[in-house]
């Protein structure tokens, strides 16, 4: 993995389950998990902080409820790029005229992840004030819990969040999956393409198959990262000036 000032491959991560929760209630879980900090820390919901990029000094409100919008609603709102009215081939075209991507770095990829490519691209750096992105492509997100809209599965479309402030992702989080025949399934295909040289592709886990066979209830899961939460509330221009140990850059 790359370094750079706001990711170490080596971080602190903070990770919650609970039963019977769904993405929407850790979406409440996690705003309110935020809005708390700021205000334990300074009374107010409203923190400042500059953003690198343009240098220029944002307040930040942390109050809840955050905005939310679904991946495809956010290209549309601020790149304004509707994505279901795309083929592929115009998806790619939009991607390679307008950054530096090119036409092999794209190549092959589905069209999920032809949705997140936008996203990355146009969207992510708009995102100054909390927002919650919610419902990505499976693509994203093999292992996770398919819509419960029809025509959301029918997209493959899946129930997970990310949060953003400053541009910047502090939370990943999505309704767990809990069908073991599904579950089973998708492990065996991630399975296939760690074989093939998928280093990001999950392994067979039989005895988590096994656990979920036993029973396992509708759960929320998140995961936060720490140290970009510790740059957010001290203010920190780098993630290295918040963990211990932190990997460098060689020289050369």
């Amino acid at each position: 993995e790359g370094i750079d000032r706001t990711h170490n491959p080596e971080f602190t991560m903070f990770e919650a389950y609970r039963a019977y929760w769904d993405y929407n209630d850790v979406m409440s879980f996690t705003e309110n998990l935020f809005e708390q900090i700021a205000l334990k820390l300074f009374g107010t919901t409203k923190i400042t902080s500059t953003l690198e990029k343009d240098g220029q000094e944002h307040e930040i409100d942390l109050k809840t409820p955050w905005r939310r919008l679904t991946m495809k609603e956010s290209i549309q709102q601020y790149a304004g790029i509707d994505v279901d009215g795309m083929s592929d081939d115009e998806m790619r075209q939009a991607i390679i005229a307008k950054t530096e991507l090119t036409a092999e770095d794209i190549a092959g990829k589905p069209r999920g992840l032809l949705i997140a490519a936008l996203f990355e691209e146009f969207v992510e750096m708009h995102l100054i004030q909390p927002h919650h992105i919610t419902d990505h492509p499976i693509e994203t997100t093999p292992l996770c819990k398919l819509h419960r809209d029809p025509k959301e599965r029918e997209q493959q479309i899946v129930e997970r969040f990310e949060s953003f402030i400053l541009g910047f992702e502090f939370c990943n989080a999505y309704s767990e999956l809990n069908d073991p025949e599904l579950q089973r399934t998708l492990l065996e295909q991630q399975a296939a393409k760690r074989e093939a040289g998928d280093d990001e592709a999950s392994p067979m886990d039989e005895e988590f198959i096994e656990a979920m066979c036993q029973g396992m209830p509708p759960t929320g899961g998140v995961g936060i990262g720490i140290d970009r939460l510790v740059m957010l509330f001290t203010a920190a221009h780098s993630i290295r000036d918040v963990i211990f140990f932190p990997v460098m850059k060689p020289e050369e």
